[in-house]
């Protein structure tokens, strides 16, 4: 009978120490900079490929829903500048009476600083322009995007359009 229950207390001991080891090791393979890393790269791209489609997209109906909808996307420098668009160009876009709708086709970072909250992105567009009475026009852009981690998540703080013969 004593050897039984050294035997199950040797085997209860074995089954805790090897519980603990797992748990430790599950944790730390969640854990592990490389998969953080990773989780943080996907989410900036996912994103980025958003923001960069809605500042590619304004309904002329809609002038004001759209300029907010780009302010949402966006931070710092870019921000402020959507911020500043008077009325004349509102007036301009409504004017124009075209509906331009973006795609991203294809994007990838270039860079990422999980600890500064940055990254950059480069993305293929799609710009669907259509206006009432003409065929819908498609246009391809390039552009380059700086990405900031907010308290609200990543935001656009620059979109620049690249030359199409860009490299």
């Amino acid at each position: 009978m004593a050897a039984v229950k050294v035997a199950l207390t040797a085997l209860i001991a074995a089954a805790a120490v090897f519980a603990g080891w797992s748990g430790y090791a599950w944790y730390a393979a969640a854990h592990a900079s490389a998969v953080t890393y990773g989780t943080a790269r996907d989410e900036a791209l996912a994103t980025g490929r958003t923001l960069v489609a809605e500042l590619n997209t304004l309904d002329y109906h809609d002038v004001n829903g759209g300029l907010g909808r780009w302010l949402s996307a966006s931070t710092g420098p870019l921000h402020d500048q959507l911020a500043r668009t008077d009325e004349t160009t509102k007036k301009t876009l409504a004017a124009n009476a075209t509906v331009a709708t973006g795609r991203v086709v294809d994007a990838a970072l270039s860079e990422l600083d999980e600890h500064a909250g940055t990254a950059k992105l480069l993305a293929s567009v799609e710009i669907t322009m259509a206006k009432e009475g003409t065929a819908p026009a498609v246009k391809r852009n390039r552009f380059a995007a700086a990405l900031s981690r907010t308290a609200d998540g990543w935001k656009l703080s620059a979109l620049d359009q690249l030359p199409v013969g860009a490299r």
